[in-house]
């Protein structure tokens, strides 16, 4: 047998063990919530005005695993996986914040999230808070950004930035490759195994291997493998290639979009941001907070100081409501 034969024999053995680990993880990994309209949805009932959040480019419902269930204990809440995100569907449309926005709303009306509510966004997120509050100006009691992306920063990249966005499409694509041999998978566990400090046999190859793996130990225990199984497939992939395509365009389509006078605005900001971002949050704000002992994953960093500016912005809306 020929090198060429034995290597196209191994490839597809290690295609078929991908397929079968990924069948065994959907069987062992069953959402925790309910799929409405091909998106998966987490919703708790305890009260009103409800609190929906709204994850990062990549990221799931499973990133509020530290935030939601302290909130639900106070009131209604929501979270919810994007279209081919974490258990949802992926979807036909473009990448386009009128698309993203439209599915986002229809959902809430299925879920029947009584409005106002108070949106949450991380991230990408604020982009997508910011054109649903110009969209729908009535629904919002209020808005907790973390750590927000800004149109500003994105809307007319120059080209170091786009030089970045082809590097991270490239290298995400090509993850994608790799996930679809299982290879992602075997990484994945080697980054999550290693219990100490020191980098891995993996990540010390790569400042953004050790960078996932020091945000994945902020994760709880138990969402860890949800995770895992969720970065093994190669469809991840392909979709966040497609979500850092859009990320020029969506911040072009929020630039004229603004927060309703009404509706407070509760900004916190990482400090590993420069001066020119921090101006630009505080101008979104009425309420502008630094998170001092945060990078830009405030919710995982610190999760109290997430949880406090919610349950404060639900008190103040509460008040003004009756």
């Amino acid at each position: 047998m020929t090198a060429a034969l034995i290597t196209v024999a191994v490839l597809v053995a290690l295609a078929l063990i991908q397929a079968l680990l990924t069948v065994h993880d959907r069987r062992r990994f069953r959402p925790p919530g309910r799929v409405i309209h091909g998106l998966h949805v987490v919703k708790t009932e305890a009260g009103s005005p409800a609190v929906v959040f709204e994850s990062g480019l990549a990221n799931s419902s499973l990133s509020w695993s530290l935030i939601q269930p302290k909130i639900a204990a106070l009131t209604t809440t929501c979270s919810y996986d994007r279209a081919g995100l974490g258990w949802s569907q992926s979807s036909r449309t473009h990448c386009r914040l009128e698309n993203l926005t439209e599915e986002f709303h229809r959902l809430l009306d299925s879920a029947q999230i009584p409005r106002p509510f108070i949106l949450v966004g991380h991230s990408f997120g604020g982009l997508m808070a910011r054109f649903y509050a110009d969209r729908f100006p009535g629904e919002l009691a209020g808005v907790v950004l973390v750590d927000p992306a800004t149109p500003e920063e994105w809307m007319n990249p120059d080209r170091q930035q786009r030089w970045r966005l082809r590097r991270a499409v490239f290298f995400t694509r090509a993850a994608g490759v790799l996930a679809f041999f299982g290879l992602v998978r075997f990484g994945l566990w080697l980054l999550m195994v290693r219990k100490k400090d020191s980098p891995g046999p993996i990540s010390r190859f790569s400042r953004t291997l050790e960078r996932i793996r020091f945000e994945l130990r902020k994760i709880p225990t138990d969402v860890r493998p949800l995770i895992r199984a969720h970065w093994s497939r190669p469809g991840f992939y392909w979709v966040m290639a497609e979500y850092l395509q859009a990320v020029p365009g969506c911040a072009e389509a929020v630039a004229d979009c603004s927060f309703p006078k009404q509706v407070p605005v509760t900004v916190l900001s990482g400090a590993h941001q420069p001066p020119k971002r921090l101006a630009e949050h505080e101008a979104l704000a009425t309420t502008h907070i630094i998170a001092q002992g945060s990078g830009h994953f405030i919710h995982l960093d610190e999760p109290e100081l997430v949880v406090n500016s919610i349950a404060q912005l639900l008190r103040q809306t509460t008040l003004s409501q009756r």
